[in-house]
């Protein structure tokens, strides 16, 4: 064989077993579960939930047209479980839920829009991720008139929400570089005794990870001293009291339909910055525009294993049904004093 010849085989055979080398531990990184480390690139194997969900009957996960129900969630990717608005199903009230997507911006004639759509119960939850709420409110400051549109209902899950942790698979479908880049990220993670931004070639620092004091209380990963976070988290704009006066005017607006504000802290609020939001969640609760999320949680995290996934942003099944009964507490209360056209 000439010597080119051998060269080029050379070459052609080490990269071959570069290739397969890739492939190999592409392969045997468990497929992400979680959005943190989907987004991250970070191991679930690491940073997966280990615990045991709460059943949720599929009985209780049931949703009706607005036309047809008591309560209209209005909501986001936290509703689209249908999991905390169980026990309010199972407590004898048809829920309609959609997002925030689907009705666009709250706006000036919100009272209006809900005759619109048919609309005819008692009560309007409204449901928003701390970091997101402050767009929205400022959106909804802006605009005089809402989309005059059919509004569905979300899909309901076909199956219970609340599944066991996934099992170990191989993951025949990521890109080649997957695994190589997941291994290199957790390296990094576990080996930093402070925070890790994890770049992402698409969206950058899009996520963090962090210690957590006494981590191994709260998650139930393997690596549980520490947790994945979104950096939006911290660079969104912190609610404010005059926020909350914003959010009281606009339910006062909508009657006789009662209107709930449900904003549901960051993760990273919850485990990190606990004192994030604290002026407008004192002062929302002065108002009574909504139950206290911030201090449930902060009451909680410490009792309730993987209250948030540690893979993820969202609340597990544990924090969906224990929020979703304060909710339904919350609900019961508001409903139990009559609207004004129930009045004699």
């Amino acid at each position: 064989m000439h010597k080119p010849a051998r060269i080029w085989l050379g070459v052609f055979t080490a990269g071959f077993a570069v290739i397969v080398a890739l492939f190999l531990v592409t392969l045997f990184t468990q497929p992400a579960e979680g959005g943190l480390t989907r987004i991250g690139r970070v191991s679930e194997t690491a940073f997966g939930w280990r615990s045991v969900p709460p059943p949720i009957p599929m009985t209780a996960v049931r949703g009706w047209e607005p036309a047809e129900a008591d309560i209209l969630v209005i909501g986001d990717s936290f509703s689209m479980y249908y999991a905390w608005q169980s026990p309010l199903v199972a407590a004898g009230y048809k829920v309609a839920t959609t997002h925030w997507d689907r009705t666009g911006p709250l706006c000036t004639d919100f009272p209006a829009w809900l005759q619109s759509i048919g609309f005819h119960g008692r009560l309007v939850i409204l449901e928003s991720i701390e970091r997101l709420l402050p767009e929205r409110l400022e959106q909804a400051q802006a605009c005089a008139t809402m989309a005059r549109r059919p509004l569905k209902s979300l899909p309901v899950p076909t199956g219970s929400p609340s599944q066991p942790p996934p099992p170990r698979r191989l993951n025949w479908t990521s890109p080649l570089m997957t695994g190589l880049v997941t291994w290199r990220n957790t390296r990094q993670i576990v080996r930093t005794d402070g925070v890790v931004d994890v770049e992402h070639e698409r969206f950058g620092d899009y996520i963090f990870s962090s210690p957590v004091a006494e981590g191994c209380r709260q998650f139930s990963s393997p690596v549980c001293d520490k947790s994945l976070f979104l950096t939006a988290d911290r660079t969104n704009r912190e609610l404010q009291p005059a926020d909350a006066d914003f959010m009281a005017a606009f339910a006062r607006r909508a009657a006789p339909v009662q209107v709930m504000w449900m904003v549901v802290p960051n993760k990273t609020t919850v485990y990190l910055d606990t004192r994030n939001a604290r002026a407008f969640a004192d002062r929302a609760d002065a108002l009574g525009i909504g139950p206290d999320l911030f201090a449930m949680a902060q009451a909680q995290r410490l009792n309730i294993i993987d209250l948030y996934w540690p893979n993820d942003t969202h609340w597990s099944m544990q924090g969906q049904v224990y929020f979703g009964g304060r909710m339904r507490e919350a609900v019961q209360a508001a409903l139990a004093v009559p609207s004004s056209r129930e009045r004699p």
